[in-house]
């Protein structure tokens, strides 16, 4: 499926897209702020253009992702990259749609930030203008990429604790002993969030208590596998 339609104000090299990417992904701040710079210089624009403008466009079927350098932070739950960036393009005179561009499984740096449950990650784009009503090709939106891997994440303690005795299960399935109340998972955390914000006021939950919903059950989300993306359990 096509990307967005953002379109890029700089044409970058492969090399200098591939750079940033790698800065991106591995986390290193201060060699994706100097390689930003040197740019930025060399091309003649300010460093907000050179990050719309790094956009891995290599097809799907080559290895390319289709993601932008927003992707990656958000996905690993780097907030320090990712507030580094988001703050770096608002200082642009017009707002930049490189925050709602989708990769080629059409995710949202928020869908990778919600299905990896970062809730600092989340914040940070939501407050920066990221759309919580995109959906990817699969038709689901980052409330239901979050909600879903609560709910996975709680049916597999569920599984866990069929063998163990009553005390035992207790405790990993977080039990509160004095109230038996369950903690919340960090998925659920980002649902909650998501579903409580201005943004969010219209939308709704995806799966359901049960576990029901459009897809549950349904293992197939394109985008869950991320070269380079630290999976996190909920």
């Amino acid at each position: 499926m096509p990307m967005s339609q953002h379109k890029a104000p700089i044409a970058l090299s492969f090399e200098a897209i591939d750079d940033l990417i790698y800065d991106a992904r591995s986390g290193d701040l201060d060699a994706l702020k100097t390689d930003i710079e040197n740019l930025s210089k060399e091309h003649g624009c300010s460093a907000a253009a050179i990050i719309e403008s790094a956009v891995d466009t290599e097809e799907e079927s080559e290895g390319g992702t289709g993601a932008c350098l927003l992707h990656w932070p958000a996905a690993n739950g780097n907030i320090e990259i990712l507030s580094y960036l988001l703050t770096t393009l608002s200082s642009a005179s017009t707002p930049s749609s490189i925050i709602n561009h989708c990769n080629h499984s059409g995710n949202t740096p928020l869908h990778w930030a919600a299905l990896n449950t970062h809730l600092d990650c989340v914040k940070a784009l939501v407050e920066a203008g990221a759309d919580l009503d995109v959906k990817n090709d699969a038709g689901h939106d980052a409330v239901f990429l979050a909600e879903r891997t609560a709910w996975s994440t709680e049916q597999k303690e569920a599984e866990e604790k069929k063998n163990e005795d009553e005390a035992e299960a207790q405790a990993e399935s977080g039990e509160d002993k004095e109230n038996g109340t369950r903690k919340i998972s960090k998925g659920e955390e980002v649902v909650e969030w998501l579903l409580g914000c201005e943004k969010g006021a219209g939308l709704e939950s995806g799966v359901g208590a049960e576990g029901e919903g459009e897809s549950s059950g349904n293992s197939e989300s394109k985008g869950e596998e991320m070269e380079g993306v630290e999976k996190t359990n909920a």
